[in-house]
């Protein structure tokens, strides 16, 4: 019965993850962090019971049973691990904006003197 509500989770996590990195690509950055909090956020307040039941679940143990690993900490990787990459694409896109930009001026600027 663990080796399928691993599954399970493991099936809803990559999910989740292709679906915001889809979104991240095809749409907008902006979209893909706003769907990155709201979908576990808007579980959370439909479904309170279901939603914590499921973050709650324990999957193994570290440290010979010291630290848990519920599915409550899968989704914090999973959350810091999307922001990480939609802020660097972000970043990049903003960065070569910018360089398209100076580049497009120097060349501009550099025409009208001759």
């Amino acid at each position: 019965m663990e080796i399928l509500a691993f599954i399970g989770c493991a099936m809803l996590f990559v999910t989740f993850a292709l679906t915001v990195l889809f979104i991240l690509i095809k749409i907008s950055s902006r979209l893909a962090m706003l769907v990155l909090v709201a979908v576990p956020v808007l579980a959370v307040i439909i479904m309170p019971g279901t939603s914590l039941a499921f973050l709650s679940y324990r999957h193994f143990l570290f440290a010979g049973g010291l630290v848990p690993v519920n599915n409550f900490h899968i989704l914090l990787t999973l959350w810091s691990t999307l922001a990480g990459i939609i802020l660097y694409t972000e970043f990049l896109t903003w960065y070569l904006t910018i360089g398209k930009r100076k580049k497009a001026e120097g060349n501009v600027s550099g025409t009208s003197g001759k």
